[in-house]
Formats: structure tokens, C-alpha cells, sequence
């Protein structure tokens, strides 16, 4: 691996102009997912690197050898690159992630499945394979353990998600040149909670996420936040009331108010939590909602609430 510089000297000015970036020979070898989990390493797979603006740049390209390895060339270190996979009988596989020079050291696997195999999946899943849409295969990973993150909610702008298991998930027959996808487990918080993934009609994508994930909340990173809610005219309990509660990389369940209007929930400390008392049976609410930082010794939230008639 080589960096270049230049360096020019010109009277009494001294410009100095960036290094390239480094580019990287990546030992790769191309798997598909055998019986029992098996990998098998699949031989005759051509392949093509592509980077720069959109990922359209060919950077190199090639065959993987008859135990499925190969050297994929030129590769930019810390930036996204695209590797498309093509072989007869199995379906086009764009593999979209960015290297570092650990990588160029350890070597990384590409995965390709075979056509039958897809469609008895989707076929499984109770849908088609539709060829006029892109298809995400998505793995989430916890980056200090490496192990797969499971249950994980996905949010998308397209298509159907599916958890496979082990931290893979399945976005099928997303419409578009790519998919807006976000993250979330109750209980957890992520640091990345969306991406933006490129789809290719009729083909697989296959795209990483790595998150530093803080774990499960446990009781010493909660506090109960509770209040009433009561008519304004007279002070009178309203029961029934859904309270919704929404704070970023967290998914707090709903509560409803008792027969006297109290409600009550564990929110994360240290959060900013939204908190929306639903319209029901005609009421609305004073305030519409609160935005309250979580320290632990918050007041009651309380609300009033107005039939028929708009709070003032």
C-alpha cells in the first residue's frame, strides 16, 4: 500500500497538496449459505468494484478461483464501494460497504445465493419475487461483540421487512432507487438509527449496519413520570385516556389514565420524552403535548382536557 503526496515550492509560498486515498488490494472470498448454515464457497463468480460519486466508477474486476476466492483491487480504504456479483442460476448480488485496511489484513466474505434457494425464502414468506423491485439483505451487528442483533423494529419507506434471525433481517420488493430504513428495540438505544440503502431492480442488495448499542435500560436508567388529567371545567377525572410517549432511539409503550386520570411510565433518564395525551370521546388537551428533559425529580405533567369545544 503506497500514499502519495506532492509537495510544491514556489518563491516564498509552500503548498502542500492531499494525499490520495489510500487504495487497498482486498483478499475476498464469494460463500453461499449451505444446509445447517454451512458456508460453501462458490467458484466462477465474476465480479466488478465500483466507487466514486453514485458508486459508478469501475475500479477492478475479475472471476473468483475454484475455492470461490478472489482480489478485489483498487479499493478505496474508509470509503463506500459497491460490489456487484453475477453468476448463471444465481441471483445478482450488490454488496455495498466500506474497507479499512484491517480488512485488506484479514480478508472479508461476499455472499451470493442461488436463485432456487431465494424463491423457496419468499415463497416461505408468502410472496414473489418481484423483478421489477430491489431486494435488501440486511445484517445488524453489535460492533464490540460482533454478534447479530435480533428483534430489532424496522421502519421502511418501502417494500415488506422480515427478521431472519441472528441479526439478519429481510426487506423485500422495495420500490426505488434506494430505501429509507430506521432502527429500534424497545428497551435499547442505537447510535445509528437510519440509513439510506441502494436498491438495484431485480437484484439483492446486501448492506451492513454496526451499532454501538446501549444495551437493555435497566431500572437505574429510568424514572417514572406521571400526572393527571382532568376536565377544565371542573376538575373532574378523565379515565381512558391513551398517553403516548416518544423520546429519539427509543420505543416506549402507551399507557391510559386510571379511574381517577392518573397515568404513570418509565422513561429513559437524561432523554428529552414527548408526551401526548390522545383525543378521545370528543376531548381535546391542554397543552396538546409536553417535551420534558428526564432528570428524575420531574414535577407531575399534568393536563387538562375540554369537551366539544378547542382548549383555550
Amino acid at each position: 500500500m503506497k500514499r502519495y503526496g506532492f509537495l510544491i515550492l514556489t518563491a516564498m509560498f509552500l503548498l502542500v497538496l492531499p494525499l490520495a486515498a489510500v487504495a487497498l488490494d482486498m483478499p475476498a472470498q464469494v460463500y453461499q449459505n449451505g444446509s445447517q448454515n454451512v458456508p460453501i464457497a462458490v467458484p466462477g463468480v465474476a465480479f466488478s468494484v465500483f466507487g466514486g460519486s453514485g458508486g459508478k466508477t469501475l475500479l477492478s474486476s475479475g472471476v473468483s478461483g475454484s475455492d470461490g476466492t478472489c482480489k478485489l483491487g483498487n479499493v478505496p480504504a474508509g470509503t463506500q464501494v459497491v460490489v456487484k456479483l453475477t453468476k448463471d442460476g444465481y441471483e445478482t448480488q450488490y454488496d455495498v460497504r466500506s474497507y479499512s485496511e484491517a480488512d485488506a489484513e484479514a480478508g472479508v466474505v461476499l455472499w451470493i445465493g442461488p436463485q432456487a434457494n431465494i424463491n423457496s425464502l419468499y415463497k416461505n414468506l408468502g410472496l414473489t419475487f418481484d423483478a421489477t423491485k430491489g431486494q435488501v439483505y440486511l445484517e445488524v451487528v453489535d460492533e464490540l461483540t460482533g454478534d447479530g442483533i435480533d428483534e430489532i423494529q424496522l421502519g421502511t419507506s418501502s417494500g415488506q421487512a422480515f427478521d431472519l434471525g441472528q441479526g439478519d433481517y429481510l426487506i423485500a420488493n422495495a420500490a426505488g432507487s434506494s430505501v429509507q430504513v430506521t432502527f429500534a428495540k424497545p428497551g435499547y438505544a442505537f447510535d445509528v438509527e437510519s440509513a439510506t440503502i441502494p436498491l438495484y431492480a431485480g437484484a439483492m442488495t446486501q448492506y451492513y449496519v454496526k451499532e454501538q448499542s446501549g444495551g437493555a435500560i435497566s431500572d437505574a436508567a429510568v424514572a417514572p413520570i406521571t400526572g393527571y388529567i382532568l376536565r377544565l371545567s371542573d376538575a373532574v377525572a378523565i379515565s381512558g385516556v391513551t398517553v403516548t410517549f416518544t423520546a429519539k432511539g427509543f420505543i416506549i409503550p402507551s399507557v391510559h389514565t386510571d379511574k381517577t386520570g392518573f397515568y404513570t411510565q418509565k422513561v429513559p433518564l437524561k432523554k428529552i420524552v414527548k408526551i401526548v395525551p390522545e383525543t378521545r370521546f370528543g376531548f381535546t388537551f391542554k397543552p396538546a403535548s409536553k417535551s420534558v428533559y428526564i432528570t428524575g425529580k420531574n414535577p407531575a405533567q399534568d393536563f387538562k382536557g375540554c369537551h366539544g369545544t378547542p382548549c383555550k
